[in-house]
């Protein structure tokens, strides 16, 4: 069940299905890659290829991020980024979107990571959500404009005072908690699909 339906008041409707390709015409996603340390950031949204696909699906089923093969894989289709070692190419992380429409905001995309436990250094978090959103704000979805990004506080570090302290600070807006108690922050965009500058968050 998609965490955003959970939330008292959040209609249940979901855009994202099976993520499509972009149109024809439609700008292509940018093949780009980040670095962070020793990390490398690898953007493959909406265009993953099957070997991508697969070793997500196998990563996640390893790490006993998800339990189910067939959620797994159609998880696949929702990869924003991959997060690889310099030093092995291994995958150790992953970013993930889904569209979700908001009563009051439209469609927004509903962001979940995956690092693995021993890569969860500091500020690598940090820098795979800001690689995800900066991309994702000027990404033209080809299903629907996009309002925002709504985090789902998973790990519940998260939602220590501290944290919610951050978020506030760089103007991300509270929308709540899952059925679950995990909290909701929305990054919104605006009309231009830019993030408003007043809430950018920085490694």
């Amino acid at each position: 069940m998609d965490p955003v339906a959970r939330t008292v008041g959040a209609p249940r409707t979901r855009l994202e299905g099976r993520q499509p390709m972009p149109a024809p015409g439609a700008r292509e996603p940018a093949s780009l890659s980040r670095r962070f340390k020793h990390y490398r950031l690898d953007n493959v949204y909406l265009h993953a290829t099957a070997a991508q696909r697969a070793e997500t699906r196998n990563f996640w089923l390893r790490e006993q991020a998800l339990a189910d093969p067939r959620e797994a894989e159609r998880r696949t289709r929702e990869v924003v980024l991959m997060v690889r070692r310099d030093d092995t190419t291994e995958l150790v992380g992953v970013s993930t979107v889904a569209l979700q429409r908001l009563r009051d905001s439209g469609a927004v995309y509903v962001y979940r990571m995956f690092l693995r436990r021993e890569d969860r250094i500091p500020y690598l978090m940090r820098a795979v959500t800001n690689a995800s959103r900066d991309f994702l704000r000027s990404f033209p979805h080809p299903q629907a404009p996009v309002a925002g990004m709504l985090i789902v506080t998973e790990n519940r570090k998260l939602m220590r005072p501290g944290i919610r302290r951050y978020f506030e600070r760089h103007r991300y807006q509270y929308r709540g908690k899952t059925l679950r108690g995990l909290d909701l922050w929305l990054a919104p965009f605006d009309a231009a699909g830019v993030l408003r500058r007043q809430g950018e968050m920085t490694p």
